[in-house]
């Protein structure tokens, strides 16, 4: 709870020192929105540390999630499959677009899939932080609750989809974040099930690129190009400079949350960009937010006996360290989706932490009764 007290006030001191300045209309306007999300997010993470009752229900949000995230998937598959977003296509009775939100992307002559997201980057961001979660029940670490028992083939398809549909994404930060989750719950795995995982990721990957001429050397470009004059790389090597300029007019509680609109510069690095907003204050703010989010997982992880909520632990520090990750590779708080999973699953860290004290103070009061 200090954490997050702690980010909030950063944010809140942000922004007062946005209102104290000069400023015009629009940035006013588009930072009291920004401020009004981040009281979003804090209150979804805040829900998810305090709500779930128990580990049977936290076992059973974390099934949901894999199983929304395969459909989200699977979506995605299907934009790609039909070089169409279809999402595009949706008319609300009533309501008119005043702007285009949705529309088809091209890399390499393929159809970048983004399922119900606004860009294939924040598409593939959110896949990698369900993956973990999904790998997890795939792989037996996240148990069926009471009676039920899944079919090898209910466990996997979603981690299957998932893995899929971020490899079609073709984007860097998705294939980062997915080596990264896959990694740290790697580390909580026996060495039978890392091969068995090593076994289907292979697998997976002989079908992609035997099923999809072309996509292997469009996802090794993806990285081979990086230091040869790639656009998107140039650009984020460029925007230190213009960075450092901003960040030195105001180092301790930057310019103003949702101050430095899109148009001034995109720098692909959310951290950069809360540099500029919050300052160094408010991003070591976060900083310890996450570490402490993580840490609490981990602990859980090493002391907990419950092999369930053991590997939720597992599974939801992979997925936070997932969307720490992709914020170093793209402006990931600029998007709707992103932002509020990734504080979900700082949530759910808390949870099982929390759920883990509740039951060893239940059992010392047992002991003692």
């Amino acid at each position: 709870m200090g954490a997050v007290i702690l980010f909030a006030a950063m944010v809140l001191a942000s922004f007062y020192v946005a209102m104290a300045r000069p400023i015009n209309a629009e940035e006013a306007s588009v930072s009291t929105l920004t401020l009004i999300s981040v009281a979003g997010w804090l209150g979804a993470m805040l829900l998810a540390h305090d709500g779930i009752p128990s580990v049977d229900r936290l076992l059973d949000l974390l099934h949901y999630l894999a199983t929304l995230g395969g459909l989200l998937a699977i979506f995605g598959l299907f934009q790609f499959v039909t070089g169409q977003y279809w999402v595009d296509q949706i008319s609300i009775p009533g309501l008119q677009a005043h702007q285009t939100v949705f529309s088809a992307t091209l890399r390499e002559g393929f159809t970048r899939p983004a399922g119900t997201a606004v860009h294939p980057i924040e598409f593939g961001a959110v896949l990698t932080m369900l993956l973990p979660i999904a790998l997890a029940r795939g792989i037996g670490q996240l148990p069926a609750v009471g009676a039920r028992r899944s079919h090898v083939f209910t466990r996997w398809w979603p981690a299957l989809a998932m893995g899929l549909a971020i490899v079609l994404s073709l984007s860097r930060s998705a294939v980062i974040g997915l080596a990264v989750g896959a990694i740290i719950l790697a580390l909580t795995w026996t060495s039978r099930q890392r091969i068995a995982a090593i076994g289907g990721l292979a697998g997976l990957l002989a079908v992609v690129f035997l099923a999809v001429p072309g996509v292997a050397g469009s996802i090794l470009g993806l990285f081979t190009v990086i230091g040869k004059g790639d656009p998107s790389v140039l650009s984020r090597v460029e925007s230190y400079a213009i960075a450092d300029a901003y960040i030195s007019q105001s180092p301790l509680f930057g310019r103003g949350i949702g101050t430095f609109l899109p148009r001034y510069r995109i720098f692909d690095n959310e951290y950069l960009l809360l540099l500029v907003e919050i300052g160094f204050a408010g991003v070591i703010a976060l900083l310890l937010l996450v570490a402490t989010s993580l840490c609490s997982a981990a602990r859980v992880y090493l002391r907990a006996t419950d092999a369930g909520l053991r590997g939720a632990a597992a599974a939801v520090a992979a997925s936070t360290s997932c969307g720490a990750v992709s914020l170093a590779l793209f402006d990931g708080f600029s998007f709707p989706m992103m932002p509020g999973l990734w504080f979900l699953m700082m949530g759910l860290c808390g949870a099982t932490y929390r759920l883990w004290r509740e039951s060893v103070t239940y059992a010392d009061v047992r002991i003692d009764a």
